[in-house]
């Protein structure tokens, strides 16, 4: 599974990467990009992620896999991730969320 297959699940989930837990945050979708947020999010939107269930009354998880040990650019990948799910939870400025983000107007 990939990020950009979590962006239209109904679904309120907190994102944790697979290194040092840095990004954090929650994920609540579905979520649409406009054809910038496509251009400038295409390469977190390609990372593998993994959903992890909860312990008994807690809630689920997804892990963004930002490591890859082949290559050592974890940290590139994980500034690209926290931006990206920083965005979508709206932690940027209001010019930018409008140019990457759509409102669900249906």
């Amino acid at each position: 599974m990939k990020v950009k297959d979590l962006l239209p699940m109904e679904i309120d989930i907190d994102c944790y990467d697979d290194v040092c837990e840095e990004l954090g945050i929650a994920f609540c979708g579905p979520l649409k990009l406009t054809e910038e947020g496509q251009q400038k999010f295409a390469e977190v939107l390609e990372y593998d992620i993994q959903m992890i269930a909860g312990a008994p009354g807690g809630f689920p998880c997804v892990i963004v896999k930002v490591d890859d040990k082949k290559d050592g650019l974890w940290r590139h990948r994980l500034a690209k991730a926290k931006e990206f799910f920083e965005s979508a939870a709206g932690y940027c400025a209001y010019e930018d969320y409008n140019r990457w983000f759509k409102e669900d107007t249906e």
